[in-house]
């Protein structure tokens, strides 16, 4: 009840939009409910190993920074404090807009968009749907500076674990993605150009399409002439690649726009379309 309080500051609008396709009232049960059992998981002392609370956050700290979502796991623990010791109404409405005010509006926004999409179909929805989300493409750009890792990492199945603990934010990968996801996509370079795990079981996250990548901006739009295509140069890599698919394989710089922001997507692609280890950067990596 408190949680359903906290989303008031947003809720005028959040509602003007809905009401002709759902019941607003309904919604807000929901949302309130799944917002509850997301931050029952970030503040656990397990680290978070669930996918949709895994993209979940990636979101969200893509949207809004590593530091703000801190101050929304803080704000949630006394939420959870302030709704056990009420003996009112009236203490949760106060103790539910105190937690609104640390959300703040955008915050209560994204959180609203991405809970949205997670009742909406759960993991696979969150990971096929988000592309969609206003502002994706800076967002995608923003997690790799504000968190470490990347975007696409997370909606693959890179990231297995998320914790926090003393103010630390702790982010687990799968054998083999430090290298997918700390590579910084310069040419030419040997090393972190495969991502098969350690258990040799082989190249994982490949995808019958750059448009089926995890993280693919639909709304991208390809600069003419802005696409290269370069020999894989790292001959084990190639080795395995050829298992998957024989023939030949190139890495691809594709360099677009995203709304009015420059990016180039960066990925390894068969003959017949195949794609590997997709990534899109900021700014155009072709001359």
């Amino acid at each position: 009840m408190a949680m359903s309080f906290a989303w008031d500051g947003v809720w005028d609008g959040v509602q003007d939009v809905v009401k002709d396709v759902v019941n607003p009232l309904t919604l807000k049960v929901m949302l309130s409910s799944a917002m509850a059992a997301y931050m029952f998981l970030v503040v656990a002392p397990e680290p978070v190993t669930k996918f949709v609370a895994i993209a979940l956050t990636t979101y969200v700290i893509a949207y809004i920074g590593v530091d703000a979502f801190m101050n929304l796991v803080e704000g949630w623990r006394r939420l959870a404090v302030d709704s056990e010791r009420a003996v009112s109404l009236l203490e949760l409405q106060e103790a539910g807009h105190r937690f609104g005010e640390v959300m703040g509006a955008n915050g209560a926004r994204v959180l609203i968009l991405a809970l949205t999409l997670a009742l909406g179909g759960g993991a696979a929805n969150v990971a096929s749907k988000g592309p969609m989300l206003p502002g994706f493409a800076r967002a995608v750009l923003a997690t790799e500076a504000n968190a470490g890792f990347q975007m696409s990492a997370a909606l693959s199945g890179g990231v297995r674990s998320i914790s926090l603990a003393n103010g630390m934010l702790t982010v687990g990968l799968v054998p083999g993605a430090v290298a997918a996801t700390a590579w910084d996509g310069a040419k030419d370079s040997g090393a972190a150009t495969s991502t098969s795990g350690s258990d040799g079981q082989g190249l994982k996250n490949v995808y019958n399409g750059v448009r089926s990548a995890p993280g693919y901006p639909q709304e991208f739009k390809a600069l003419q002439n802005g696409t290269t295509r370069h020999r894989v140069a790292n001959k084990d890599l190639l080795e395995k690649l050829r298992e998957l698919e024989p023939g030949e394989w190139a890495k691809v710089y594709r360099d677009g726009w995203v709304g009015p922001d420059k990016v180039s997507l960066h990925y390894f692609e068969s003959a017949s379309g195949k794609v590997f280890n997709f990534k899109v950067k900021p700014g155009w990596s072709n001359p």
